[in-house]
């Protein structure tokens, strides 16, 4: 779907091309992921001005669950990043690890 539709590049895993950002997930566990959501909650944050809706990204060819990955995203959560929307199944784990009501 990025590829067809948003401009991502074949072999380009990292960075912004196009109107994807891609991060790479096929290079280890969910410990190597980390780094490169930083990188790319960051970069969201510097430029506001763009719009970034989230996929659950590792949780396909490259095996992970909503479980393990959504944690490495809660900084958009905890610092209301707005132009970074993740997809419901991350909202949900988030939820049901922070059960307080505000």
């Amino acid at each position: 779907m990025a590829y067809e539709h948003f401009g991502a590049v074949w072999g380009k895993g990292v960075g912004l091309f196009g109107q994807s950002y891609a991060i790479p997930t096929m290079q280890g566990g969910v410990e190597t992921i980390k780094p490169y959501v930083d990188d790319f909650l960051r970069f969201a944050i510097e430029h506001r001005e763009l719009d970034f809706l989230v996929t659950e990204i590792g949780c396909g060819i490259a095996g992970f669950t909503p479980q393990e990955v959504a944690p490495l995203f809660f900084k958009a959560i905890e610092c209301d990043v707005r132009n970074v929307y993740l997809p419901e199944s991350f909202y949900a784990v988030y939820e049901s690890l922070n059960d307080n009501v505000c």
